[in-house]
């Protein structure tokens, strides 16, 4: 039985609606032109990392995104970088719904 009546279900919940979120943006991104701003989405999505990618990228003084390889095709370096970063966000986001369901209440 699920402790509180089965009501703490706020880590399943917010996890799987950024998992969906995050699948929209990436079936978007495929399908858009691979302009420079076609990304925008994937690193907004990603945002915990991309802030830790940009404080790493001001530390060294790269001019490019550390996170972001260069040699696997554009599809192949952005999926590289998207899918670890997508597993590190939703494992955020579940420890925030954790948080949330372990309030008294």
């Amino acid at each position: 039985m699920i402790p509180g009546g089965g009501k703490r279900r706020a880590r399943f919940i917010l996890t799987g609606l950024y998992l969906a979120l995050a699948l929209y943006v990436w079936v978007d991104f495929t399908g858009i032109a691979r302009d420079g701003l076609a990304n925008v989405g994937l690193f907004l999505v990603t945002a915990p990392v991309t802030a830790l990618g940009l404080l790493i990228d001001w530390i060294i003084g790269s001019k490019s995104f550390a996170l972001l390889p260069d040699r696997f095709g554009y599809l192949g370096n952005h999926a590289l970088y998207y899918v670890p970063a997508v597993a590190v966000t939703a494992a955020l986001v579940w420890l925030l719904g954790r948080k949330i369901d372990r309030r008294p209440g």
